[in-house]
């Protein structure tokens, strides 16, 4: 429709849009109501454009801002103090992770209690807990058996106990997969045949404080050998129990001042001088701790154990295993031990001489087994190239005596995490080719009878960033990974998984350098394996340059940071420290002896000084008998080289109550100092271990004081 009407005093207008508009003309604002001779209402459409813009910037920006959260609470925040660092809010203490089925995953919660996750309909259970350190690696606790279906407490409490509160046990488990518990306390191994039983049954009556262990390690084993809280290995079906003993009677005994709390008044009137602890501390040269390994038998406990009742008061027979004959007139360590297969009809137990004077080769940990025990995992050097040996995993038969190497290339496996042996993957730990620095999950095919393919380990990780876009769990910024891994559940007649939903999950969590963070993944994406196709590079050390660093270690340290005041400007040459702790107090004050002149001054943190009074079993792996390497000893002694410290460079630090590094050493290095009349500056902390965890601010305090005062901090 077009139309066009004039009249002098209305004027009548068919707009573009066809349709028709009145304006009065009386009306002041009757040219802001009709359109223009173009047809535009241009203010509307720039402010409508405007608005639009606003939108689309403050969309843009926000999208922006969301990748810099970091740098912006960097930028807008503050300094952390060192109070802060040091209260430990920002640190988290986690328990290790533990899968109980094929989709329950317990874990440590951030409050520190114990957490049930259930993977099948994410639902989380909340458990406790509660202990108190013994040794680095041992505790006592007050244990408590949780009925979760029922929602019921029973804490644990010996039945011999004359207390009627709960006894702090050393260790509690169950007795394979039975409700039978295993119980240590006071150093003696106890069974219940249930959590209600009214009777436990004693299996050990040997047991001393701080002189005959059953079950548990003593100081030694826990720090060097065996890093566990027990020494306990029950068969799965529970009818027998591995365990070892230690017997420290003839072992040297290292005797340190014990203050307490707080000094009593009635004590300062007596004039009583403050008690002493002591530790047995076995020393290079000197009786080490005696071990044997038993096996306890309840078969023959005629009350139907196996059916998970109650045990009678008749003790179950256990003999003692025997090492081989090749140890015959040697002293030895007990390294690990287990069962092999499912049947409890066999068991592995590693051995080591006491001299280690094959190579040094770090314990690995102990053999996996496959269920029916014909073969077995475990992890050892493997040659890549013409001279380099890296740690790789061993798939070794026993029927058939062959060994297969699954994992291959210039890198370290650090962890055998878990063996599929229905769907013939393995699961492990291991640094990156060209990258060793970062720690990745991988997973590779297990032997296949007549395969003559060679097979490629799948990183599971390595690129986990780039294919996790589309997820909820973003990995962003992490080269450093960590796993727990569970086996699928499976079907005991069909020896296959049940199905595809159960196949089992692994948790994964990153452990840096970006944020922590820990999710919980299907295997079902990981059942592809690729055969070996490329070559790789990176060099390691060689084994036989494993040993206790000499001078030319300490010179290739000043070298790097000549190298680096020469080429950052911006570095002062003239004002230069450095600190360590434990080994790294040693390394630290040897330094500073080497009359490098490169650095100014230095904090040694209980330091090593003279290798006699450290442990056995690391010191003899390095340097052998005192007997056979005097020499040795002697040119790694930090006291023979006190002399040699400028005054006033070195500040020396240490606990009382040490036992990694026993006090000894930080008397003795000072008693040098003295003699050879050098200044220093000495700190020593009463009933201190050797974290100095309840004196950790002070010492912090007191070297920072150090090292602006060394350095001219303040003046700069």
């Amino acid at each position: 429709m077009n139309a066009s009407v004039n009249i002098e005093r209305n004027s009548w207008r068919l707009p573009p849009d066809e349709t028709v508009q009145v304006a009065d003309p009386r009306s002041k604002s009757a040219q802001d109501l009709t359109y223009s001779d173009g047809g535009h209402n241009w203010r509307s459409i720039i402010f409508s454009l405007l608005v639009i813009g606003g939108v689309i910037a403050g969309i843009v920006t926000a999208i922006y801002l969301l990748g810099y959260v970091d740098e912006l609470l960097y930028w807008s925040g503050r300094r952390l103090t060192l109070e802060e660092c040091l209260h430990g809010d920002l640190t988290p203490h986690r328990l290790p992770p533990t899968w109980i089925s094929h989709d329950k995953f317990v874990y440590q919660a951030d409050d520190g209690s114990l957490a049930l996750l259930d993977t099948s309909n994410n639902s989380i259970s909340l458990l406790v807990s509660n202990h108190t350190l013994v040794f680095r690696h041992t505790f006592t606790a007050h244990y408590t058996v949780y009925d979760v279906t029922n929602d019921h407490h029973t804490p644990l409490r010996l039945q011999a106990s004359p207390r009627i509160q709960q006894t702090r046990l050393q260790h509690a488990a169950w007795l394979g997969n039975t409700t039978a518990l295993l119980m240590v306390s006071d150093n003696d191994i106890y069974v219940r045949g249930s959590p209600n039983s009214a009777e436990d049954t004693r299996l050990t009556d040997t047991g001393l404080p701080g002189i005959v262990y059953n079950g548990v390690p003593d100081w030694l084993y826990q720090e060097e050998v065996m890093p566990r809280p027990d020494c306990t290995w029950p068969s799965p079906d529970g009818s027998h129990l591995l365990y070892a003993s230690f017997n420290d009677s003839k072992v040297n005994a290292l005797e340190f001042p014990w203050f307490g709390a707080s000094v009593n008044s009635e004590t300062v009137r007596k004039g009583v001088f403050p008690p002493s602890r002591t530790v047995r501390y076995p020393t290079p040269g000197s009786p080490n701790p005696e071990v044997d390994v038993w096996i306890v038998d309840f078969t023959n406990v005629t009350t139907g154990y196996n059916n998970a009742t109650n045990l009678t008061s008749s003790t179950p027979s256990k003999v003692k295993l025997k090492p081989p004959p090749v140890f015959d007139g040697q002293e030895y360590y007990l390294i690990s031990a287990g069962w092999i297969g499912e049947d409890s009809a066999q068991v592995a137990v590693v051995w080591m001489t006491r001299s280690q004077n094959l190579s040094w080769l770090d314990a690995q940990p102990h053999p996996v087994f496959a269920p029916d025990g014909d073969s077995f995992l475990l992890l050892g050097a493997v040659q890549e190239g013409a001279q380099e040996h890296f740690t790789h995993i061993k798939h070794i038969t026993l029927t058939q005596q062959r060994i297969a190497v699954l994992s291959h290339g210039r890198y370290e496996v650090s962890e055998i995490l878990a063996w599929d042996t229905r769907s013939h993957l393995v699961y492990y730990l291991a640094t990156r080719e060209r990258s060793p620095g970062q720690k990745h999950l991988y997973v590779v095919k297990d032997p296949i009878a007549d395969d003559p393919r060679r097979l490629e380990p799948l990183c599971v990780t390595c690129d986990i960033a780039d294919t996790q876009l589309n997820n909820r769990f973003y990995y962003t910024n992490c080269t450093h990974f960590g796993a727990s891994v569970n086996p699928p559940l499976l079907d005991e007649q069909a020896q296959e998984p049940k199905d595809d939903e159960e196949l089992g999950y692994y948790v994964l969590y990153c452990e840096g350098p970006g944020l922590p963070l820990a999710a919980i993944h299907s295997m079902r994406t990981h059942k592809i394996v690729r055969v070996l196709y490329d070559t790789r590079i990176q060099r390691a050390e060689l084994l036989s340059q494993l040993a206790l660093p000499k001078r030319q270690s300490f010179e290739d340290q000043v070298t790097v940071l000549r190298h680096l005041l020469d080429t950052l400007k911006y570095l002062d040459e003239s004002r230069v420290g450095v600190w360590g702790w434990g080994y790294g107090g040693y390394v630290t004050s040897m330094v500073l002896g080497s009359q490098q002149n490169v650095f100014k001054c230095g904090v040694a943190v209980n330091p090593i000084a003279d290798w006699l009074y450290y442990n056995s079993a690391f010191t003899e792996r390095v340097l052998g008998p005192p007997a056979e390497n005097y020499k040795g000893y002697v040119e790694a002694d930090l006291t023979q080289r006190a002399r040699l410290v400028p005054s006033h460079s070195l500040y020396l630090l240490h606990g009382m109550a040490d036992l990694s590094s026993p006090y000894t050493h930080g008397m003795a290095f000072a008693k040098s100092l003295t003699e050879s009349g050098v200044i220093f500056r000495y700190q020593s902390y009463a009933d201190e271990d050797h974290a100095l965890s309840g004196v950790l601010e002070h010492a912090y305090h007191s070297m920072e004081d150090f090292l602006a005062e060394c350095l001219a901090l303040d003046a700069s």
